[in-house]
């Protein structure tokens, strides 16, 4: 056995040349995400902000995000993405260095720069899955994709507990510089890793001539057009997060409240949810269903049984089971997605693909969030609870009736890949 045979069976996909660079990257990425709004949150209340200064910084940071997203894809799509990871982390380095000085300063100015860092994120992210497209074999790409979502996860859960300790210990500052550190490491672990991607690759309604933004968008969009599975996907992906998004942070903390009297519910139900989806992106490591497909969509179908169990449930352990089950699903269903993404769209146009994936599928949860409150306030909690999982439930079974759905494939290949199958026994 050869020593790069020995190191591929050993490190399994982190052998691909590059990849664990950019695994690296997004580690650091994630984990300085995760921590830098905590500690502005916690810097926000010891200076005596209240909700309403602390909400207006938060959503500047979700704006951002909102606004970068397509066009940092189209950038993606047409120079280096490595340059652009790069420029993203610098670009955060940049407005962490004014948090530094200002963090008790004007809010507007505070705002701004966690506005910039949102704006970071939405250019980082399409640009890092459409990389891994660029650097890993296709074979490996779902191992790729599900190691990213496991250290994503792992950042999730305990960044929260190590920002508070590092604020208590030393200051929220300690927390930015950090912060600032991890983006320092993510900006340069990523610099020369290969770019494959050439304008107008895989457009084929696009002409070789400068192309203005607009047609740069619709690029992106007339791609995703020709993938039905993929317009039915992202719709379903949006209704559930609208979903999860008004039961998590707008039903359950008030249900933990008046019906089990304290958070504690709240909090321990969260926590499950985490587990679970780190739990389903280890299995995603080594598990690849012949029908992707189908095993994704009834697992985001899974987030019904949230609803389901808020309504109808007296005690909290059905609830905490909800919430395992369904992260299991939504990363399951994560990382089958994003690998379907890069097997089945071209990389001139990947990075834009998962740009519109990213706006659409997160447009909802404001909505969501705003009017669930009021559907409750007519209509009583059980009721819309029930609805809200019924519709999730159907939504999903309905989009598995689309032709290539349950391989996340053109109707043509999946066709093709079922009469391989029959032929195959």
């Amino acid at each position: 056995m050869t020593r790069a045979r020995e190191n591929r069976d050993r490190f399994g996909v982190l052998s691909v040349p590059g990849f664990g660079r950019l695994w690296l990257c997004s580690t650091a990425d994630a984990w300085g995400a995760f921590l830098l709004p905590v500690a502005v949150t916690l810097s926000m209340l010891r200076g005596g902000q209240g909700a309403t200064a602390l909400g207006l910084v938060l959503a500047a940071k979700t704006l951002g995000h909102l606004l970068a997203t397509i066009p940092g894809g189209i950038a993606a799509d047409h120079w280096s993405r490595p340059t652009m990871i790069s420029l993203a982390c610098l670009a955060r380095v940049l407005s962490t260095s004014v948090l530094l000085f200002f963090l008790d300063g004007p809010l507007w100015l505070v705002a701004a720069c966690v506005f910039v860092l949102g704006a970071g994120e939405g250019v980082l992210r399409p640009s890092h899955l459409a990389l891994v497209g660029d650097i890993v074999p296709e074979s490996q790409r779902q191992s790729a994709i599900a190691l990213t979502t496991v250290a994503f996860r792992i950042a999730l859960v305990l960044s929260p507990g190590l920002a508070t300790g590092l604020t208590l210990w030393s200051g929220s500052r300690t927390v930015l510089v950090v912060s600032l550190v991890l983006w320092l490491c993510a900006a340069f672990s990523i610099r020369k890793l290969p770019s494959q991607v050439t304008p107008h690759d895989g457009d084929p309604d696009s002409q070789r001539v400068p192309e203005s933004v607009l047609d740069k968008v619709l690029g992106g969009f007339r791609a995703a057009r020709r993938q039905r599975w993929f317009i039915v996907g992202l719709l379903v992906l949006t209704l559930v997060l609208g979903t999860v998004d008004a039961t998590q942070m707008v039903l359950l903390p008030v249900i933990s409240q008046e019906r089990f009297g304290g958070e504690s519910v709240y909090a321990v139900a969260l926590s499950m949810f985490a587990l679970g989806a780190l739990s389903g992106g280890v299995v995603m490591l080594r598990w690849r269903p012949r029908r992707p497909g189908l095993f994704a969509v009834l697992g985001i179908g899974l987030c019904g049984l949230i609803p389901y169990a808020l309504a109808f449930s007296s005690s909290a352990w059905p609830l905490f089971v909800a919430h395992f089950v369904a992260g299991v699903g939504m990363e399951v269903f994560n990382v089958a997605w994003f690998s379907a993404i890069q097997r089945e769209f071209e990389p001139g146009v990947r990075a834009r693909v998962t740009s519109l994936d990213f706006l659409v599928s997160y447009s909802i949860s404001p909505l969501s969030l705003a009017l669930v409150p009021v559907a409750v306030a007519g209509a009583g909690m059980r009721p819309v609870l029930v609805v809200m999982g019924t519709v999730v439930v159907i939504g999903c079974l309905a989009a598995l009736a689309v032709p290539g759905m349950t391989r996340f494939r053109t109707a043509g290949a999946a066709e093709a890949e079922d009469d391989v199958e029959v032929k195959t026994g």
